[in-house]
């Protein structure tokens, strides 16, 4: 068995981990690194894929999909139906948002399309044949219908976490790890907090709201960028908790996302709850906008919109409307990638308008209600499951760095703990007893 990093090695994004055995060539994820300038896609040179895992539909794990249709590989690609419904909805919107921006994109609707017609669905804790190995996919915790896959090949187990939380949130239960009881010859794992432990979520939650109402009180508007998968939908469960006296408006891909989980309630942790806070928001049309906007101006409301790093989307023309008034907030809810507009808001409080650099007035917050394991979370994870190879990805250089550090010190062999950059590779078989 050989592993090679095609993608999302000390980075995150466009993840891709190749996995050969001696009849089957296998992509756990095929992603893309998503940009304003030029989106990165994995290396997909000299392959031909015969079977990609979907972990979830999230674009850093999916974006590249259907780059591999074009390129000629019908691959058999695997994932839980809510992965595909979503993904369906993710994938043609990326190629309308390119044609709008501009921007080139690799693939058209027709390789998108050929791509859908090639999944086939896997269910949690059913394994599954697949020419000369063994799989079964696991809750990941993570977004609905995200999973954890196990590949046995040849009485060894290869185990690639893909993103993945321990702990419940509102919209989904926890990572179910019972594939850890089974000796794990290799666990891929990922890194993305694997340095720090998150804000507690009940405090996260608490202080979103309290400033929320601050906010309002002092007579602003909260603007509350947010993904569309999982953070969407997870903010508006907390938001109907409440009465804030004002209207939500939800804005963007979200609401999309939103109706297509209300129908696969198996893969929420409380979907009454999820339907009754869709039911409480007032949907924003594109073409309603300027009203919208004009009514929240008089009104006030709180705007929950996509996207969720700034990178596009409906939050921009809110920003614009709202960023020169102190009194109103701008209010993140989630990781920031490195070199995207809310990354650079963050750090810098300047935002990219146009040609210019421009340092919005309004406030600027930050809660994590983040959808990855934290630290101890992780380190969890790679206690239970206790691999001979350790194999550390998805997370930024510098984290992945001090995750194996942390790895060394509790025992693991420091010749067996990795952490490969792009187009690295291990031969396992050198490893493995």
């Amino acid at each position: 068995m050989e592993l090679y990093f095609r993608g999302g090695a000390s980075e995150v994004g466009r993840s891709c981990v190749e996995l050969k055995t001696e009849k089957s060539t296998v992509l756990f994820d095929c992603g893309v690194k998503l940009s304003h300038e030029e989106s990165e896609y994995p290396i997909l040179d000299n392959l031909n894929a015969d079977c990609v895992f979907a972990s979830h539909a999230h674009l850093d794990h999916t974006g590249g999909i259907p780059l591999l249709i074009r390129k000629g590989m019908v691959p058999a690609i695997y994932a839980t139906e809510v992965t595909k419904a979503i993904s369906k909805e993710l994938l043609r919107d990326s190629i309308k948002i390119a044609g709008a921006e501009g921007q080139d994109i690799p693939y058209d609707k027709a390789d998108v399309n050929k791509s859908l017609n090639l999944f086939r669905k896997a269910r949690y804790n059913h394994p599954k044949n697949f020419k000369d190995f063994e799989f079964e996919f696991f809750n990941a915790g993570h977004i609905p219908g995200s999973s954890t896959i196990s590949l046995n090949y040849g009485g060894k187990r290869v185990v690639y976490t893909g993103d993945t939380k321990v702990s419940d949130t509102d919209l989904v239960k926890g990572a179910d790890l019972s594939y850890t009881k089974e000796d794990i010859a290799c666990l891929i794992v990922e890194s993305t907090y694997g340095d720090k432990n998150q804000e507690n979520r009940e405090d996260a939650e608490k202080n979103f709201i309290n400033k929320i109402k601050e906010t309002l009180e002092r007579g602003g508007i909260p603007l509350v960028p947010v993904f569309a998968v999982d953070r969407s939908q997870e903010i508006l469960m907390i938001l109907n908790k409440h009465d804030f006296g004002v209207p939500v408006y939800f804005d963007g891909m979200g609401r999309k996302i939103t109706r297509i989980m209300l129908q696969y309630p198996k893969f929420l942790n409380h979907p009454d709850d999820l339907k009754a806070a869709f039911l409480n928001v007032i949907e924003v049309e594109s073409k309603d906008r300027p009203k919208i906007i004009k009514d929240i101006k008089q009104n006030g409301g709180i705007i929950v919109s996509t996207a969720g790093m700034l990178e596009g989307g409906p939050i921009i023309p809110y920003i614009h409307e709202f960023m020169e008034d102190p009194k109103n907030s701008l209010i993140f809810t989630g990781y920031q990638v490195e070199e995207t507009a809310g990354r650079k808001l963050l750090e810098t409080g300047k935002i990219e308008i146009g040609e210019f650099d421009i340092e919005p007035k309004l406030e600027i917050a930050s809660y994590q209600f983040s959808a990855h394991g934290e630290r101890d979370e992780l380190r969890e994870i790679v206690k239970k499951a206790n691999p001979e190879v350790l194999v550390i990805q998805h997370g930024e250089e510098e984290v992945v760095k001090i995750f194996k550090e942390w790895a060394v010190s509790q025992g693991f062999n420091e010749n067996s703990v990795f952490t490969p950059k792009i187009g690295d590779k291990i031969n396992l078989t050198e490893f493995l007893k």
